[in-house]
């Protein structure tokens, strides 16, 4: 699939194009051959010969397959996605780095951030939501969760120390409120409440990515979302924000389900003339078109 056929555009005030990028990586049906993370070495050879020797590293050191083939694709994701959309920039200068708050993020030469990107990944899934020439003040953040990848752990917790220690658990996470909200559901069904747990927990993360503070925030026990529910229980709920009790402007999110297992949170920030950005969905990309795009890049074909 086309870079193109993978992103929704529209027009600013000023004439000036943004681009909404939205893709989706499975990487279960990726180098199944690799039995170990040393595998990956002669099974994904090809992707590997486009990272660093540091990025390499980044990628082998994991225990489990399966992590490491996450963290060889959200690389290649955020090269991809950046010498892509940004003018003149080759593959092997399309490197993010962190930001003072050490959020990864792309600066041209001249200062200028051309291209506003986050990833997320759980059980297999990587997920970019990117804008490329983002109006001033935008900022995106994105989360993905898998309830069923945990539901073993969780039940044996639940079923051994009930509900509420369980919510109680993520005391420090989660705000006062949200946690009696949990508590309070009115129906004893445990997946169904944990499909509410793992929606607030989707949301909250999207909103601390898009500050750019993460999980580093302070101010954690001092987000309230109200009014959340899980995809298939939002019709007549109204989200809403607070922090320090007062309520957040200027800020959308959507929560949405992707496949059977998963949900995808995304948090917008509108830029400073309150406009923000339009979402449309994740679509599934092919990785050989990515590391095909690297290797044309790298020899300097358009």
């Amino acid at each position: 699939m086309s870079v193109d056929q993978a992103s929704a555009a529209c027009t600013g005030g000023d004439g000036s194009q943004t681009t909404v990028i939205q893709w989706v990586v499975d990487t279960r049906t990726l180098w199944t051959e690799a039995a170990q993370t040393k595998d990956l070495s002669r099974v994904a050879s090809r992707a590997l010969d486009l990272l660093t020797e540091s990025e390499k590293g980044e990628v082998l050191r994991f225990y489990f397959v399966k992590d490491a083939k996450l963290k060889l694709v959200s690389i290649l994701l955020k090269r991809y996605v950046i010498s892509r959309f940004c003018e003149g920039v080759a593959w092997d200068e399309a490197k993010a780095v962190p930001d003072a708050r050490t959020k990864p993020v792309f600066i041209m030469p001249d200062g200028s951030e051309p291209l506003l990107f986050n990833l997320t990944h759980q059980a297999g899934l990587v997920v970019l939501l990117a804008v490329h020439r983002p109006t001033p003040g935008l900022a995106v953040g994105v989360d993905l969760v898998c309830q069923p990848e945990r539901r073993e752990r969780d039940l044996r917790t639940i079923t051994g120390q009930g509900w509420a220690h369980y919510v109680d658990m993520h005391d420090g996470m989660l705000s006062p409120g949200e946690m009696r909200a949990l508590k309070a559901l009115p129906f004893p069904d445990t997946d169904r409440r944990l499909a509410y747990f793992y929606s607030i927990w989707c949301l909250r993360e999207a909103y601390v990515k898009m500050t750019g503070e993460a999980l580093l925030a302070k101010w954690l026990r001092d987000l309230d979302m109200r009014g959340f529910a899980p995809p298939q229980e939002q019709a007549g709920k109204q989200l809403e924000i607070f922090l320090h009790g007062e309520k957040v402007q200027g800020v959308d999110m959507k929560l949405e389900p992707y496949l059977d297992e998963y949900m995808i949170g995304t948090a917008v920030r509108r830029d400073e003339n309150g406009k923000g950005i339009e979402l449309g969905e994740y679509v599934s990309l092919d990785i050989d078109a990515v590391l095909t795009a690297g290797e044309k890049s790298r020899r300097g074909e358009s």
